[in-house]
């Protein structure tokens, strides 16, 4: 009866990792698991489905009448029937785990791990149901690391009479009603996505398990919420010469740390910690800010407390929409190594507002203030350190017009740093010019720097001569106070090639890992000798010789 018990209650089993000169397989249920697992997968998918067009349902329904007594009593009839074929499933599904010897072994070495020393060791050997998976780490654990204050970006509504918040008040009600339920998925769609891509997802786990000598973790966040994430450490490893820098990857809104942009630094030879969105994979909750906040936060107390890698050697990188929680987090982590922000936007709303009707402009404005505030230029002014920006030159997603390099939001996001670290650099003067720089292919670029006589090596000496006569914390205010017009232009272009890379490609084509560096300092010098792909790749072929 108590293995019945645990095979009722317990996940499912989705693979055997190698282990033991044993090869890895994926596990196979038997017919009667399989049926039973089979209908609770449908139930679960449709309530998703469900509250996804639940204002449609509850329409439809009081259209029907569904809400009168007899309405209400056929409404629970119905809830019954579910409920009955719910655990007619699960005892289908138990049954049939009882009689599978590896899925008895997996649930029986799943009961060892609280006690067992051998736990970590224990979990490699198996992919199975998140929720099932032990805490690892949880936001209480650091002490009074936990408790500091945060950084916010607030919304602004200080200056506003109560008539205005009164009139405003039915359209932030409606707004709030929108986002939680088609709007959050629209923004994120990955939460609907991952229910297309679960064998994607599980060969990607896969790869990172057995390839890279991943470790999966659960990490617990102040609002409850579980996070899905997988470490790869490379420290110490001579065939990976970067192994010493993490990178914390930041997914974009249909990624996942199984198959999205963590291949970069990790073909790079980097050690990676990728992370998914709250509601994504196993990660529980859903994408909202708050929730994003709080799970990146729990991410980067865990990299800095239980992984041991001080600030230093830590480098945040953010994909589209990852960069929203990149910049949050390099915002109330200012010590971190580098901030890497790759087809990421400014703010979100001009992407929002630019797919919606324009009668929809006072809905889609009060939900992204209210709800969905992704504002990453804000938050990435308040971070201190090195940034690196890489811009999409065919992007079609973060642009207002597909694929115009003058309407990527990516120069948007440029300009607004910019402008915060050299407020006499980049202004009314300079801007026209760099937005002008910003929307050139790549020879008339060429044209301007010579037209303009750019020199990068006169710029580094004025970088170098005011920080060592200044300071080098940003806003540079004396940086080109009394500089001519010229003299400001030349700075401008030239702080603009360094912040920012062009890639010829789409959104959604992954960067490739030779384009993958460290940003530095500008103007100073730097101790961290770059390793490229190649050179990654060479020592690996060295070492296996």
């Amino acid at each position: 009866m108590a293995t019945f018990i645990k095979c009722l209650l317990g996940p499912r089993l989705i693979r055997v990792y190698a282990s033991n000169g044993n090869q890895a397989l994926n596990y196979e249920p038997n017919g009667t698991e399989k049926l039973g697992d089979n209908i609770v997968q449908l139930m679960n998918k449709t309530l998703q489905v469900a509250i996804y067009v639940s204002p449609f349902i509850v329409w439809m329904l009081y259209k029907k009448n569904c809400f009168s007594n007899e309405g209400i009593y056929s409404l629970m009839r119905v809830t019954v029937f579910c409920t009955a074929v719910c655990a007619t499933s699960l005892a289908t599904r138990a049954f049939g785990r009882i009689r599978s010897q590896e899925y008895v072994s997996f649930i029986n070495n799943l009961d060892k791990v609280r006690t067992s020393a051998d736990s970590e060791k224990i979990l490699s050997r198996y992919d199975f149901d998140f929720w099932a998976w032990p805490v690892e780490f949880k936001w209480r654990d650091v002490g009074k690391d936990a408790d500091k204050p945060r950084l916010y970006i607030e919304s602004k509504n200080q200056n506003r009479s109560i008539t205005d918040l009164a009139k405003a008040l039915p359209c932030q009600l409606i707004g709030y009603i929108v986002a939680n339920t088609i709007g959050i998925r629209l923004l994120y769609p990955g939460t609907i996505l991952q229910y297309f891509i679960g064998p994607h997802l599980v060969d990607g786990r896969s790869r990172l398990v057995e390839v890279n000598k991943g470790r999966r973790c659960k990490l617990e966040t102040r609002d409850g919420n579980y996070i899905d994430t997988m470490f790869v450490d490379r420290r110490s490893r001579p065939e990976f010469p970067n192994g010493d820098i993490l990178v914390v990857c930041c997914e974009g809104n249909a990624g996942f740390y199984e198959v999205g942009m963590a291949v970069t630094p990790l073909e790079a030879g980097y050690s990676v910690l990728g992370w998914n969105h709250p509601g994504f994979g196993g990660s529980t909750g859903s994408p909202f800010p708050s929730q994003e906040q709080n799970a990146v936060d729990a991410v980067m107390q865990f990299a800095l407390h239980r992984l041991n890698f001080p600030p230093e050697r830590i480098v945040i990188y953010g994909w589209s929409i990852g960069g929203f929680t990149a910049s949050w987090a390099a915002m109330n982590y200012p010590n971190v190594r580098a901030v890497i922000l790759d087809a990421t936007f400014d703010h979100v709303y001009p992407l929002a507002a630019n797919v919606m009707p324009n009668s929809w402009k006072p809905l889609v404005s009060a939900t992204v203030k209210h709800q969905l505030n992704l504002s990453v230029a804000e938050q990435i002014m308040r971070y201190p350190g090195p940034v690196l920006l890489f811009r999409r030159s065919r992007d079609e997603i973060i642009s207002l017009e597909a694929g115009t390099l003058a309407s990527n939001r990516g120069n948007d996001l440029l300009l607004k740093l910019l402008k915060f670290r050299f407020p006499h650099i980049v202004d009314e003067v300079t801007t026209p010019v760099l937005r002008e720089w910003l929307s050139a292919d790549i020879p008339e670029r060429v044209r301007m720097l010579s037209r303009f006589e750019v020199s990068d090596e006169s710029c580094l000496r004025e970088l170098q001569k005011y920080t060592e006569e200044h300071t080098d914390s940003f806003p540079m205010r004396g940086l080109g106070e009394s500089w001519i017009e010229r003299q400001k232009v030349q700075m401008a272009l030239f702080l603009a090639g360094r912040y920012m890379l062009d890639f010829d490609s789409t959104h959604c084509t992954p960067l490739p890992a030779s384009m993958f560096r460290s940003p530095r300092h500008i103007g100073l010098e730097s101790d961290f000798v770059e390793v490229t792909a190649e050179d990654v790749k060479t020592i690996k072929r060295d070492l296996d010789d």
